[in-house]
C-alpha cells in the first residue's frame, strides 16, 4: 500500500502495487457495520456485500472502458477491501475543471467527456446496476487523453422497475420528483443527474443549490453556449420524468453528433 488518495464516510482509498506483476491499483477499504446489505448475483450462489456485487456485475466481460474495473476483493472482520483499476495519470473531473482556473469546459471537450459518462451510465443499466451518485467527483479523467471512468458504487443499488423510496446520492444531483413525491424511477433520475453534470461542465457551476430551486427548475445558462447544448441540457432537466430522453436519445442528439 502507498499514499492515501481520498477519505470519506465510506472509508479510505489508497494507491497500491500488486506484487504478482507490479500493476498499480487503487485499494478501497470500507468499514463494516450491521446495516451492510448482502445480495447474490445471477450465476453465483455466494452472498456478496452490495458494492462488491454491483462492481462484479459491471466488471464482467464484455466490460465498458468508461467504468472502473473491480480486480479483486477481500473481507476482514472489520472491513471490506476492494482492489480496483487505477488509471494513470488521472484526477477526478471536479478537480480537472477547477485546475488552472479553467472552471468550465469548452463545448468540444465537454462533448467528449459527457459522451463517455453517458456510455458508462448506460452500461450500468444494461448490467442491472443503478449507480445513484453520478457527479464530477465520482468520475476520473485522464487529463492527457480525456478518457473518463465512472467510480464509487457505494451509493448504488440493484436496478428495478418499481420506484425507489430512498435516496442515498448527493442532494444537488437528485431529481425534483424525489422532493415532490419521495419516490423516483431509476432511468429518469440518472438522466437528470447527467443533465446536472453537463450543465456544470459547460457553465462552471451547479444549476440548482436548494431543493426549492430543483423543483422550480429555472435554468440560467452562461453566455456563449450553443443552442444545441442548451437544448440537450433542458431536455435532460425536464421536470416530468417521462419527458426526459433515454440514453440512446442523448447519444444521438445533434449536439453529440
Amino acid at each position: 500500500m502507498g499514499k492515501r488518495l481520498g477519505k470519506g464516510g465510506f472509508g479510505s482509498v489508497y494507491v497500491g502495487v500488486r506484487k504478482a506483476d507490479g500493476k498499480e491499483v487503487a485499494i478501497k477499504r470500507a468499514e463494516r457495520n450491521h446495516h451492510d446489505k448482502y445480495i447474490s448475483i445471477p450465476g453465483e450462489t455466494q452472498n456478496l456485500p452490495l458494492e462488491v456485487a454491483l462492481m462484479k456485475m459491471v466488471s464482467r466481460p464484455p466490460r465498458c472502458e468508461n467504468v472502473v474495473q473491480l480486480l479483486e476483493w477481500f473481507e476482514t472482520s472489520r472491513s471490506f477491501i476492494l482492489v480496483l483499476e487505477l488509471p494513470n495519470p488521472c484526477m477526478d473531473l471536479h478537480r480537472f475543471c477547477k485546475q488552472n482556473n479553467l472552471r468550465r469546459l469548452a463545448e468540444p471537450v465537454a462533448q467528449k467527456v459527457i459522451r463517455q459518462v453517458v456510455q458508462a451510465a448506460q452500461h450500468c443499466h444494461v448490467r442491472g446496476v443503478f449507480h445513484r451518485d453520478i457527479k464530477p467527483g465520482n468520475i476520473l479523467i485522464n487529463p492527457d487523453t480525456l478518457e473518463v471512468k465512472l467510480i464509487d458504487f457505494g451509493c448504488g443499488e440493484l436496478l428495478k422497475n418499481e420506484p425507489y423510496s430512498d435516496y442515498s446520492g448527493t442532494c444537488f444531483y437528485c431529481p425534483p420528483e424525489w422532493h415532490l413525491h419521495k419516490k423516483y424511477s431509476a432511468a429518469p433520475a440518472v438522466i437528470w443527474s447527467l443533465g446536472i453534470v453537463l450543465f456544470e461542465l459547460v457553465c462552471g457551476k451547479l444549476p440548482f443549490k436548494s431543493k426549492e430551486k430543483i423543483v422550480d427548475g429555472n435554468l440560467r445558462f452562461v453566455s456563449g453556449l450553443s443552442h444545441e447544448c442548451c437544448s440537450l441540457i433542458m431536455w435532460c432537466l425536464k421536470r416530468q420524468p417521462e419527458c426526459r430522453p433515454t440514453f440512446e436519445e442523448i447519444l444521438n442528439h445533434r449536439w453529440l453528433k
